[in-house]
């Protein structure tokens, strides 16, 4: 295991409270955080900011705005701002089990070289609150992808995962908006990054609502053709800090 390893679990937020909360002491009951970085939307409310000032009370938790407009510009915002060697994006609605958390740090820890992400098709009870034809969609659309990159990986375009923050740094990132999500695992599994999966299962969220639309899922897909599309030399920034 390295030496070096630490981890930055950074959380966006917009318009959670309760489940913010939550989503924090579910992940912080492990103490394997060495920092917690909240991205807050410019436009968030303010009982999510209250929030969020409250879980900010401890010295190892801080926050900050996004520098622009869109999701994807808040999760870029947050490569360039943690400390640790590692970094998990983790959804502040509770959507997520957390209880696949202490799995894919003890994997991120032993590979610290790879990606490890979560996968909602290793468990039978992965998609709860789905309806069959929403999964039987999903299914078919994660098969695609899998055919089409020709990798083994059960889910593709959930972004829960651990990665080395490195490889976040070297990629040319793009989109400011949803479709930046899928950037996060086709852009490093294009530049032959290994990934390792953890079974986990989708939770239905008490609160928030989704801020993605069908435009979006859209430009989503696009997302995912032209990354399959570029030279690998393209996917790599000129700047890495």
């Amino acid at each position: 295991m390295d030496s070096d390893y630490s981890l930055s679990v950074v959380i966006p937020a917009v318009d959670e409270t309760y489940s913010l909360e939550n989503t924090f002491n579910k992940l912080d009951k492990n103490k394997a955080a060495s920092e917690y970085i909240f991205i807050l939307s410019k436009s968030c409310t303010e009982g999510c900011l209250k929030t969020v000032q409250k879980l900010c009370e401890r010295d190892d938790c801080r926050w900050i705005y996004q520098s622009g407009k869109g999701f994807g510009n808040a999760i870029r915002d947050s490569f360039f701002e943690v400390k640790g060697s590692h970094i998990v994006l983790w959804s502040a609605d509770e959507a997520t089990d957390a209880s696949s958390f202490p799995e894919m740090l003890k994997l991120s820890k032993e590979n610290p070289e790879k990606i490890i992400k979560i996968s909602r098709f290793l468990r039978k009870d992965g998609f709860e609150g789905y309806g069959r034809i929403k999964k039987a969609v999903n299914f078919i659309s994660q098969r695609a992808f899998a055919l089409l990159y020709r990798s083994d990986l059960t889910e593709f375009t959930n972004p829960t995962q651990i990665a080395p923050v490195r490889v976040y740094r070297m990629i040319k990132w793009e989109r400011n908006d949803f479709a930046f999500l899928p950037e996060m695992t086709f852009k490093p599994i294009k530049l032959g990054i290994d990934f390792i999966e953890v079974p986990t299962k989708n939770v239905v969220r008490t609160e928030g609502k989704s801020h993605n639309n069908f435009i979006g899922w859209l430009k989503y897909y696009y997302m995912i053709l032209k990354i399959f599309l570029t030279d690998k030399k393209d996917l790599i920034s000129e700047v890495q800090e």
